[in-house]
């Protein structure tokens, strides 16, 4: 029961994962399709942000995209992402109703909530930081 359980986080870290990282490569690197940090960071403030938030975001979907794939500083970038999910959903999308087709709220929230609950639960052993803590399989 506890590799199934194991396995289930593993799946449940990899979804975010992929997703933030593909998002932070675009927004920092420019790949898949992205435009890179100075663009993202002169749409973010063409939209009343601050720079160093268009700054944060790159970085840190990015680098906790990375870091929920492989399960190293795991609940760091849970809560991370949780946070900046968070401020999605109620400075961007709350205004556009619930469903993603009008640019609503469901899908950022979707990914908050997984992240808190990666956060609660932690990253199982099929992670980086359970090899560091000596608990790898």
């Amino acid at each position: 029961m506890k590799r199934k359980l194991d396995a289930g986080l593993l799946f449940i870290r990899l979804a975010p994962g992929i997703v933030f990282f593909a998002h932070g490569a675009q927004k920092l690197l420019g790949w898949f399709g992205g435009h890179g940090l100075q663009a993202t960071v002169k749409a973010m403030s063409s939209h009343g942000m601050p720079a160093v938030v268009a700054y944060l975001v790159s970085f840190g979907e990015f680098l906790a995209g990375l870091g929920l794939i492989v399960g190293l500083l795991t609940r760091i970038a849970a809560a991370g992402m949780f946070i900046e999910m968070l401020g999605a959903v109620l400075i961007v999308h709350l205004k556009a109703g619930f469903f993603a087709e009008h640019q609503g709220f469901e899908y950022p929230l979707t990914l908050c909530l997984v992240c808190l609950g990666i956060l609660l639960a932690g990253p199982g052993a099929y992670s980086l930081d359970a090899r560091r803590r000596g608990r790898f399989f």
